[in-house]
């Protein structure tokens, strides 16, 4: 009767629908800021005069503080007060945004992200743990699993339409000081939410996640300058990648996500599945709209109507796609969604340069669909397979596992110099290097999914 009566007061403590919603609008400011530099890195640029390297920290440091950051949040969200530090990761988001809004140079903006990026890292795992404290296995799980994937992909879709809109008509910083309204929103509106606390303990693994965010950052650097860089400095800095590596697999983990968590077969293949979702709808975003504004004379603004129909597909299907997770499996939607996002994508290297945007319109609208059947999929059947205690640890893993997915995505179409530059190059080489990036992913997925779990792999 005891644990009955548990079990109840957990449900009851359970956030209502429109309180979860709230709490996922933390994943849609997270989503807008990794796609939205795709349309504001052109207008930064011409203010700061940057060099190569700081551009490309410009760009990519959200993605390696983010992702670096999340397993040593995951394990401060598995050990302290949730709702405590989900208002420390919305505060620190949005400092960041002003910060970026009102940087004076460069170096300022490269601070500005990394300091989002680490806000986005704490709220992330601290607001799936929120929005499931109290449910059990089953729908009502499903639709906060659900809305918490919905709103990432919304945002980062939306990310790539609304910012271009602002930055043609009030300037580049005007998309980072609209981030700030909604950071206060989301203060407001959860600032009473119920607290909820967990009970795991230990050490927390500081040097783990340091070490995961510059090995991070040395894999994503060398891959990018496969094309520029001489075999001496690759050689050394694959030496030193491996090097990083193995200190932090000795350590009991990668980064401070045990083996207990990435061990899981179902954990591992939803991760997979994701970084390569991620992977190629970021690369394949980033070199279609630079062909479309570098090729086909359209501003930002013009490429985000294009874009539009895959954000809205999202929304309308997300429902949809959890419904099939519990019709069909998370394994078997999950595969469909790929294969949609991956078949549009051959579609789109298909476009040719002129009366096509009928094409583009629908591809965009399957990529929604695609993905409103993946991210579901992936994070339903990774939070399944794990222990309550361990959901921030694993929210923090699958979220890392899509930055480094996204990361990586753009790092290879740029080491195969299949990113159009000027006018003539064709989008065609890239679309069908992320297509490929998806199925390759996917194959992996299916793979870790059906391993045999290592000894101790189910330990919380």
């Amino acid at each position: 009767m005891p644990l009955e009566t548990d079990d109840r007061a957990a449900q009851l403590r359970a956030l209502p629908r429109t309180r979860t919603l709230v709490v996922c609008l933390a994943l849609f400011l997270e989503g807008m800021s990794s796609s939205a530099i795709n349309v504001q890195i052109g207008a930064v640029e011409g203010e700061f005069a940057p060099g190569p390297v700081e551009l490309q920290l410009i760009a990519g440091v959200f993605l390696i503080s983010y992702a670096g950051l999340l397993p040593l949040a995951g394990q401060l969200v598995d050990r302290s007060n949730r709702r405590t530090l989900f208002h420390l990761g919305v505060v620190l988001f949005g400092l960041g945004s002003l910060a970026c809004a009102l940087a004076p140079a460069a170096a300022f903006l490269v601070v500005g992200r990394f300091t989002q990026g680490a806000g986005a890292a704490l709220s992330a795992p601290a607001a799936l743990a929120l929005i499931t404290a109290g449910l059990p296995e089953g729908p009502a799980r499903n639709r906060a699993v659900t809305t918490y994937g919905a709103m990432g992909a919304v945002g980062f879709s939306t990310g790539l339409v609304v910012p271009g809109a602002l930055v043609t008509a009030l300037g580049w910083r005007s998309s980072f000081l609209v981030l700030v309204p909604i950071v206060l929103l989301v203060l407001a509106a959860t600032w009473r939410i119920p607290p909820s606390v967990a009970h795991r303990s230990g050490r927390l693994d500081l040097p783990g996640a340091l070490l995961l965010t510059v090995a991070l950052g040395l894999a994503l650097s060398l891959v990018s300058g496969v094309g520029s860089l001489t075999v001496g400095p690759l050689g050394a800095g694959a030496g030193v990648l491996v090097l990083l590596v193995g200190v932090l697999v000795r350590r009991g983990g990668v980064g401070g996500i045990p083996r207990s968590t990435f061990g899981r077969p179902r954990v591992l293949g939803a991760g997979l599945g994701l970084a390569a979702v991620f992977a190629g709808v970021l690369s394949s975003m980033f070199v279609l709209s630079l062909d479309l504004q570098a090729g086909g004379g359209m501003d930002a603004y013009e490429v985000g109507l294009l874009i539009l129909p895959q954000p809205l597909a999202f929304s309308a299907a997300s429902r949809a796609g959890a419904a099939a997770v519990g019709r069909h499996g998370p394994g078997r939607t999950l595969a469909v969604g790929m294969l949609l996002i991956a078949t549009s994508l051959v579609l789109l290297a298909t476009v040719t340069r002129g009366p096509s945007e009928v094409r583009i319109l629908i591809a965009m609208a399957a990529i929604g669909i695609g993905m409103a059947l993946s991210f579901p999929a992936a994070s339903i059947a990774a939070i399944d397979a794990t222990p309550e205690a361990l959901r921030g640890t694993t929210a923090g893993l699958l979220t890392t596992a899509q930055n480094v997915g996204g990361a990586l995505g753009l790092a290879v179409v740029t080491a195969l110099d299949v990113v159009p530059r000027e006018h003539g190059d064709s989008a065609t080489p890239g679309l069908l290097v992320a297509a490929a990036l998806i199925v390759g992913g996917g194959l992996a997925a299916v793979v870790a999914a059906r391993t045999r779990a290592p000894e101790g792999a189910h330990a919380c």
